[in-house]
């Protein structure tokens, strides 16, 4: 056993339940099937053994034979690697994600609230919606990951209104005025200092209220019958989602936690005022990130 793997495992048993599933299905392999069951595994480099082992228990219970040794050796030795065209492109998508979540939590991690004062009700209050939006975070990237495109966008949207919510609540002191707060108007305030806010809103309100003009887009004829699109895979799109929602995160994580950061490094204050830096480094990984998408596009592409 690698020392990868070793502290793989003994990351996974230190989890909760729910927390070792959603970590399985953020990145996962299908290791093997059945005709009413699925074997999934996490998707790491060195679990080729673990996948054949599990692909030859599945293959044995599947066709009903004694040995797991022989089904390994006689049907899945030679596993053919997944090399379909989409492969790359998800793979590129999966990493962005990653990224994502790893700025969340680094920014989270940045809190310090050892001998400070008690936070207003408006800073708990934002903290309170930003933390609980991992949760949020994962649900549209496994949407996106299944293809379930305008769920997703529909979650998307959820999360942006909660981190617009947790800018407009945080200067807040009256938990009076904190209730008197409409979600859906809080965009307007977010986008006065953040303009990738009103872009990427317009985009998912457009993708989220699907009118008549959208219906193309999973409507498609096939032997000139109509056939429905239930999955679509433009993850270009929605890496660029995730990244800008994870970077609106960080942003208004440190606004409204400002007092209790050990670190900053999206917004600075000058003369009680903050200000979005336009050199934040997480600007560069988003850049990155989409360029290795769009070459992983461009080379599935070629391959057909």
């Amino acid at each position: 056993m690698t020392a990868l793997n070793t502290i793989s495992i003994r990351r996974m048993l230190g989890l909760n339940i729910g927390e070792r599933v959603r970590e399985l299905l953020e990145d996962y392999e299908i290791a093997g099937a059945g005709t009413s069951y699925m074997a999934l595994v996490p998707n790491y480099p060195t679990n080729k053994t673990l996948i054949n082992n599990v692909q030859a228990a599945v293959t044995a219970s599947h066709l009903r034979l004694h040995s797991i040794d022989y089904a390994k050796r006689k049907y899945c030795e030679d596993r053919v690697e997944d090399k379909s065209k989409n492969k790359g492109v998800v793979s590129e998508y999966i990493n962005a994600y990653k990224s994502a979540k790893n700025h969340i939590e680094k920014e989270i991690s940045r809190s310090m609230t050892e001998e400070k004062s008690l936070p207003s009700s408006g800073v708990f209050g934002a903290s309170l919606v930003l933390e609980r939006l991992v949760a949020s975070f994962f649900s549209a990237h496994l949407l996106y990951r299944l293809g379930n495109e305008y769920e997703a966008h529909a979650v998307s949207r959820l999360i942006l209104e909660q981190i617009a919510w947790a800018y407009v609540a945080y200067p807040f002191a009256n938990l009076s005025d904190i209730q008197k707060i409409t979600t859906t108007k809080t965009i307007s305030e977010l986008k006065k200092i953040t303009p990738e806010c009103a872009r990427l809103y317009g985009f998912l309100s457009k993708k989220t209220h699907i009118d008549y003009n959208s219906h193309i887009e999973f409507l498609q004829v096939q032997d000139e019958r109509n056939v429905i699109l239930l999955s679509r895979s433009e993850y270009y799109d929605y890496a660029q989602v995730i990244l800008t929602l994870a970077d609106l995160f960080g942003i208004v994580w440190e606004i409204s936690q400002f007092d209790y950061m050990s670190k900053k490094e999206s917004v600075k204050k000058r003369e009680n005022l903050f200000i979005v830096k336009q050199n934040r480094p997480f600007l560069k990984i988003i850049e990155n990130h989409l360029s290795k998408i769009k070459k992983a596009e461009t080379r599935s592409t070629v391959q057909t």
